[in-house]
């Protein structure tokens, strides 16, 4: 790799390496470590561009991030990403949308693209099914000022629920059995409190994103949600949640949704990409709507937390999810 680049690269990586050590506590190290170091592929001497085969150079980098593109705001904010990746890659890019979790992985894990935006819990399902892909960056939440988000538990304070006992009998509303805050954290929580999903609920219903899962509790569909903090913060902030529907369980600190890339990329434009986007202009909307505070490196010994968790609910539910 030329000098000029790694020397780009170092000095881009010094801004999250303070970024982390003022803002994380040493109690979560363990949890959400997200270090700034690079993934091991990146120990190697990287080859050139002029010298790397043809297969480790796509013609077009392809993309996929988990949602659709139904609506015009997403996809502005995937045109605005492309075209921001295209210009600092100087090669053409394509990102789209996946009708849902699993497409995503399966694209990546089939290595038919490059690069998949997935979330933690969605990673470690892609990493067990191909074992040669990492992730490289995650964004940083303008929320927390750090790269974790939270799995949060929200009620309709109508229906007479003011803590996690209270749940017993109502209505519950999940995301997704891949999702990490909209399931499985919470899901984990609950069966360790002597929960049991199929006697201790009126009904227990999926709403396969975070929007839809929220929107169904201010309709009325069900009592209670679980979904990602994010969601339930801008909701509050733009005024479309009020303060009848509360917080009453909050989840330790989740890391980041990473973007992950193949190892079949070469090394040089794997450097590339997390050059692209740890320079991206701070405040750069996520695919998913969510403001960030720009990207910091991460490696998969940051998501061995999320491991643990879903170790403990393959073993709650005898891994038949």
């Amino acid at each position: 790799m030329p000098a000029n680049s790694q020397k780009r690269l170092n000095s881009l990586m010094k801004l999250p390496i303070v970024i982390i050590s003022l803002i994380f506590p040493p109690l979560m190290t363990n949890m959400t470590g997200c270090t700034t170091q690079t993934s091991s592929n990146n120990n190697s001497q990287p080859t050139q561009r002029s010298q790397v085969s043809i297969e480790k150079i796509p013609s077009t980098l392809k993309i996929v991030f988990m949602g659709s593109t139904n609506d015009a705001q997403r996809q502005e904010r995937q045109e605005t990403l492309a075209e921001y990746l295209k210009k600092t890659l100087k090669q053409p890019v394509s990102i789209e949308g996946t009708k849902d979790y699993n497409t995503a992985v399966d694209l990546l894990v089939e290595e038919k693209v490059q690069v998949a935006i997935l979330g933690p819990l969605t990673y470690l399902q892609a990493k067990e099914r191909n074992p040669k892909i990492e992730p490289i960056v995650a964004p940083i939440s303008k929320t927390t000022g750090r790269p974790w988000y939270k799995s949060v538990i929200v009620v309709n304070s109508a229906s007479g629920i003011k803590t996690l006992d209270d749940l017993k009998g109502k209505r519950l509303g999940l995301v997704n059995k891949q999702s990490t805050s909209g399931y499985m954290f919470p899901v984990v929580h609950l069966l360790d409190i002597g929960f049991n999903l199929d006697r201790d609920f009126a009904s227990v219903e999926f709403f396969q994103s975070h929007d839809k899962t929220l929107v169904a509790l201010l309709d009325g569909k069900v009592d209670a949600v679980a979904i990602e903090s994010k969601f339930y913060e801008q909701a509050k902030e733009s005024g479309t949640i009020n303060d009848s529907y509360p917080v009453i369980w909050q989840s330790e600190p989740i890391p980041e949704l990473p973007v992950v890339v193949s190892q079949k990329l070469s090394p040089q434009l794997i450097i590339e990409l997390k050059e692209a986007f740890i320079s991206a202009p701070i405040g750069m909307l996520s695919l998913e709507g969510i403001p960030s505070n720009g990207y910091t490196l991460v490696q998969d010994s940051d998501y061995d937390g999320v491991r643990q968790v879903k170790k403990q609910l393959d073993e709650k539910l005898g891994n038949k999810q």
